[in-house]
């Protein structure tokens, strides 16, 4: 632990040029993430070409059973030695990560280099991973349909889906929706719902967890601003009110397709999704009209804010060679493979040096300014977090809670999930 942090600090200190040079390094580093093996393949490949005494092995992995086989690969000693560790599994992963002491990096020195949302990785024993890359959510809408509303843009604020959404809307004689203005108000057809809530509450200055001053993780989602307004209520009837055919702005069910095929087929203006998306959008329906802009804002607030879903690299506790782990996640987090890593998946980098030179492509002009306003929160595990928005939705739609008492049930089950 020792050399590990003596080398840190010359990493850091630019003493060690990483990917020029690691002189008196050598190791395998097995490296674990859920990026396309052809796409960052050659990229970790030319570092290895340059340090022929590191040899580095990346295995691609599902998304949908690496938490399942991290877990089980890290408890029987074999799993890898750095991995891709997105912010939404920051808390769950926190206890089997190397943390990097803030005197190797100072906070500051992280901070200057990266978006803010990358402080999500700041724990109270050093950080948890150095940030790569941001996907952030943005909305994608049909112009063909904002057009035959006589609308010229999409909504900057989310007050105007108040009034937008009748004109946008279609109903038949039986009164079905056969088109939509925008989906929200349910959970279960929604893409993305838990996350949409999340930028809601996020634009609110609710932060729904936060680290006390032991840099122990506790709720906040019951919080109150101004003496008298809960953020959480207040989101949680906004965004209801778009399921309730009572309501004018009324313009989406639980019998619907997803919000995304729905998109797809031409039957939803406005798509709430992530800039990942885009060439899948394209590519299902070549002949949709749509454009991406920024997401909504709340009318009173001065900060533009959005969700995205982060990556970082993170050093395993179980690592055999930590120190030559660090150089490589050190080198990953460079602006050279950063920029060409994000250039490769069509994402902004999460260094604010890189965004900072704005992209000629229209679509990534807009994905860097969005990444510059991420921001994420400290959800203990998505699963157990997806139930309990979705219980809380259904709750306020099916008449089961009022507002209040499902925000309340929310809050309480939220601290159960961190308390274990």
């Amino acid at each position: 632990f020792g050399f590990f942090a003596v080398l840190a600090v010359i990493i850091f200190s630019g003493i060690l040029p990483i990917g020029t040079g690691t002189s008196g390094m050598t190791g395998d580093v097995l490296v674990w993430g859920t990026i396309r093996e052809d796409v960052i393949g050659p990229l970790l490949d030319d570092f290895s070409n340059k340090n022929k005494n590191i040899r580095i092995t990346y295995v691609e992995k599902n998304p949908a059973t690496f938490d399942k086989e991290f877990i089980e690969a890290l408890a029987s000693g074999r799993g890898p030695d750095l991995f891709f560790l997105p912010q939404d599994f920051i808390l769950k992963y926190e206890d089997k990560i190397l943390p990097i002491p803030y005197a190797m990096i100072s906070e500051r020195d992280f901070k200057n280099t990266y978006i803010e949302e990358g402080e999500l990785y700041l724990a109270a024993n050093g950080i948890l991973g150095l940030p790569i890359t941001v996907d952030p959510m943005v909305m994608y809408w049909n112009r063909d349909i904002f057009s035959s509303a006589a609308i010229a843009a999409p909504p900057s604020y989310w007050d105007e889906f108040l009034t937008e959404a009748p004109l946008l809307t279609k109903k038949d004689n039986a009164q079905n929706i056969t088109r939509s203005a925008v989906a929200l108000g349910e959970f279960r057809n929604i893409s993305y719902a838990k996350d949409i809530l999340a930028t809601l509450l996020l634009q609110l200055g609710n932060k729904l967890v936060v680290r006390d001053s032991d840099g122990k993780p506790e709720a906040v989602f019951m919080e109150v601003i101004n003496q008298e307004i809960r953020t959480a209520e207040t989101v949680f009837r906004f965004f209801t009110q778009f399921s309730d055919p009572a309501k004018p702005a009324y313009s989406w069910n639980r019998s619907l397709p997803s919000s995304k095929q729905s998109f797809i087929s031409e039957r939803l203006a406005v798509y709430f999704g992530y800039a990942s998306e885009i060439l899948e959008l394209r590519d299902k329906n070549p002949h949709l009209n749509f454009d991406a802009a920024g997401m909504p804002q709340p009318r009173e607030n001065n900060t533009k804010l959005n969700f995205g879903r982060m990556e970082a690299m993170a050093v395993t506790r179980i690592s055999k060679n930590p120190a030559v782990a660090l150089a490589v996640a050190s080198y990953m987090s460079d602006k050279d493979f950063a920029l060409q890593l994000s250039g490769k998946l069509y994402l902004p980098p999460a260094r604010r040096d890189l965004l900072s030179a704005k992209p000629q492509d229209p679509y990534l002009r807009i994905f860097y300014d969005s990444a510059l306003t991420s921001r994420g929160w400290l959800d203990p595990t998505p699963e157990g977090t997806d139930k309990i928005f979705g219980e809380a939705v259904s709750g306020i739609t099916g008449g089961k809670y009022k507002v209040s008492e499902a925000i309340g049930a929310a809050s309480e089950e939220l601290e159960k999930i961190l308390s274990r």
